[in-house]
């Protein structure tokens, strides 16, 4: 054997003979149970004290777990007398062990194993037995006697197994071709998740039903127990109960203490894999419309509701049809009811509309109103876009029978005074030409329509309590936007005008084409956006984005955070912090403190119109899908042959596109030169400015690598470098 070779050693303490499998061996250089066998018989080692084959082919598989690293095993027995009772975890079963000691005098004590199993108070032993078969074992050249069974107690008995037992209603036939298209085109559009794997709706095994959220679909039996059985010591052991069901949950699904629930409405799909069940829900629920019309028959509403999951939408031809079923004739605005459907399909928000007002019956010398924009309460308004139409005023010298929403005439004597209502100059009135008789209104501005006192107005300004979240959908508003909450994560706050925030956002989107004012701040998680055309004044910032065209004004601090403006970024608050995050900002910054003691990347680009390289990045990649399409039009015309009509539809595309390419050439290099102008601006720094904040202007780097106190940064144009001064003592 080499060196590196396993071997057999004496341990001089135990007097036991050991394995030694040295580090580096191969899979192929350590022994068999054969191998160490042969090996004992060569040290002289009696078979009879060699460990047992199945304890040695263990300990080998142990070794082979960690193959390469040093290991040693004993392969001998121990020389010393040993007798222990062995009782199994269930109690079922009693065994003995005995080894005998080298002691060829005396290699068992007898007594003490007659104590061991007087003391046991196992029950029923067959003591003659039992000293027959010892005795034969003290003759016998063996040294152990392993796993010698004493006695067994009787197993308990489990009860019947529990069933997962159905309560709902399959699909069949036509139904369930009806779904299957549904639910093809759902795993399509949201890709495929884990369930449509397991339990596909194709297949013929999978069985289909409908079900509502907290519906329990499956009830699991009851557990019974089987017979009691007995153990050793004669002690009675309880039936065991039944197996569970074996259930595999999908999405869903949970496993509630009255079954298996569905924990939204949707299909459920089953389906018995090897005896085990397999379920899940597949979120379903059909879009939903319904007329309603007042006790007077005059106004028609439609509630709208949106599907959910592979639910069938509703669609404008769906209410058309459900308008005419019901009788609900006059000028109905189709394309308000498709904006309406569109706009719950988006929010998931349910909503009621008014689809139709019926003609009022007039007096003779009366007039009749006609609503097309009608604010729901005094307190309520509804929102309107300017020019929008709100109502028309027509005369009857004559008077005039009326007609409510289902067509039905109303007589012209059971009409009464109606007022007209007065308005502000909010409010346009014309005349209809060639009628002198009727006259129409519109909005001259954006904003809320009110009808307080019979005056109609509108308000630029629109107030709302509460947070814009799940429960009022994201507002857009075309005016002025007065927000006394939060705006929740996922949601929008928008203001064709200014948009004044009391509260805080989160992961969303707060934009408006004048200003934004935030009281509080943004937290916004690597997706949160503040956007104004003009300018920004918020409370914080974290893990956002500022863009504005003005300046942005952060009262306390900036963190982590993208900003972007065309003028300068003024964090003058208290602690007044920028800190991380990536700044672009045309006049500069002005801050408290910039950076931090722990060295956290800071990057500021300043003198330059940003929105110009924002306008730049865009024609640049223009022009590259330019390139890729010439590219292929390029191949397809080297496939077709000269003859072929298409070849001029191709060569005319062609000079189309580099007609396109050669005016975003000129337009990227006169927007390079724009951007190349510098702008005066500077970033100044109250107290102190630390290493890892790293300044940019016209492809010139300054990295701060020492803390500085009370600088400002600036471009110079003549050296074309950035320079750090102190601050003027004399300036104000």
């Amino acid at each position: 054997m080499g060196k590196t070779a396993w071997r057999l050693e004496k341990n001089e303490r135990t007097q036991r003979l050991y394995l030694n499998i040295p580090a580096g061996l191969t899979e192929e250089q350590y022994p068999s149970y054969e191998d160490i066998l042969a090996a004992a018989k060569d040290y002289t080692l009696d078979e009879r004290y060699l460990l047992r084959k199945d304890i040695l082919e263990h300990s080998l598989q142990k070794a082979l777990s960690i193959i390469g690293d040093e290991y040693a095993l004993p392969v001998e027995i121990e020389q010393g007398f040993d007798a222990r009772l062995i009782i199994s975890p269930d109690k079922i079963r009693a065994s003995l062990y005995i080894r005998k000691s080298r002691d060829a005098h005396n290699p068992l004590d007898m007594k003490l194993i007659s104590t061991v199993l007087t003391n046991s108070h196992l029950k029923d032993l067959d003591t003659e037995r039992i000293k027959k078969d010892i005795l034969a074992f003290r003759d016998s050249p063996a040294m152990e006697l392993s796993d010698y069974l004493l006695c067994e107690g009787v197993a308990p008995g489990r009860g019947p197994d529990r069933e997962a037992i159905p309560d709902l209603e399959w699909m069949e036939g036509e139904d369930r071709e009806r779904v299957l298209p549904l639910l093809r085109a759902y795993t399509a559009k949201k890709g495929t998740v884990k369930g449509d794997t397991a339990i596909p709706p194709d297949d013929k095994d999978t069985q289909m039903a409908f079900v509502r959220a907290g519906h329990i679909m499956y009830v699991i039996s009851p557990p019974e127990t089987g017979s009691p059985g007995t153990d050793v010591y004669g002690k009675t052991l309880p039936g065991l109960p039944g197996n569970d069901p074996l259930i595999r949950l999908f999405e869903n699904v949970s496993l509630s203490p009255g079954g298996i629930r569905a924990e939204k409405d949707g299909i459920a799909l089953a389906k018995s894999i090897n005896g085990a069940l397999y379920i899940r829900v597949v979120s379903y629920r059909e879009g939903s419309l319904k007329v309603s019309v007042s006790k007077n028959k005059m106004e028609a509403f439609l509630e709208i509701d949106a599907e959910r999951g592979a639910g069938t939408p509703v669609t404008l031809d769906m209410a058309r049809a459900l308008l005419e079923k019901e009788g609900i004739t006059g000028n109905i605005d189709t394309q308000y009811i498709s904006d309406s459907i569109q706009q719950v399909r988006t929010t998931r928000i349910p909503q009621t509309i008014r689809i139709v007002e019926g003609l009022e019956p007039v007096k003779a010398g009366g007039a009749r109103i006609q609503w097309f924009r009608k604010p729901d309460t005094v307190k309520k308004g509804c929102q309107v876009n300017a020019e929008e139409r709100i109502l028309s005023i027509t005369r009857f010298p004559s008077g005039a029978n009326g007609i409510n929403v289902f067509g039905e005439e109303i007589a012209s004597s059971t009409a009464l005074e109606v007022a007209i209502p007065d308005h502000d100059p909010s409010i346009r009135e014309e005349t209809v030409s060639g009628n002198q008789e009727e006259r129409q209104f519109f909005a001259a501005v954006s904003g809320e329509l009110h009808l307080d006192n019979n005056k109609l107005y509108i308000s630029d300004t629109r107030e709302i309590t509460g947070d814009v979240g799940p429960e009022t959908g994201n507002i857009d508003f075309p005016g002025n936007l007065v927000l006394y909450g939060n705006v929740d994560k996922g949601f929008a706050a928008k203001a064709h005008g200014t948009l004044t925030l009391s509260g805080d956002a989160s992961a969303s989107l707060v934009s408006a084409e004048i200003s934004v004012m935030m009281s509080g701040g943004i937290r916004g998680a690597g997706k949160g956006t503040v956007w104004a055309k003009q300018a920004i004044r918020i409370g914080f910032a974290e893990n956002a984005r500022l863009l504005a065209g003005h300046d942005i004004t952060v009262e306390k601090y900036c963190f982590q955070t993208i900003v972007k403006t065309n003028s300068r970024l003024i964090i003058n608050g208290s602690p007044g912090v920028l800190l991380g995050g990536s700044i672009r900002a045309s006049k500069g910054v002005e801050v408290v403190e910039l950076g931090s003691p722990k060295t956290i990347r800071t990057t500021i680009s300043f003198g330059q119109n940003y929105l110009v390289s924002d306008q730049i990045e865009v024609c640049e990649k223009e022009a590259a899908q330019i390139k890729e399409m010439v590219n292929r039009i390029n191949t397809q015309m080297q496939k077709i042959p000269p003859t072929d009509p298409r070849i001029h539809d191709l060569r005319k595309k062609k000079l189309e596109l580099l007609k396109r390419n050669d005016k975003l050439t000129v337009r990227i290099f006169t927007l390079n030169e724009q951007f190349e102008t510098h702008i005066l601006s500077h970033i100044r720094v109250e107290k102190t400015v630390y290493p890892g904040v790293i300044l940019e202007s016209h492809g010139r780097y300054y990295e701060v690598r020492e803390p500085r106190s009370h600088v400002i940064f600036s471009f110079d144009q003549i050296t074309g470098q950035i320079t750090c001064n102190p601050i003027p003592d004399n300036e104000e």
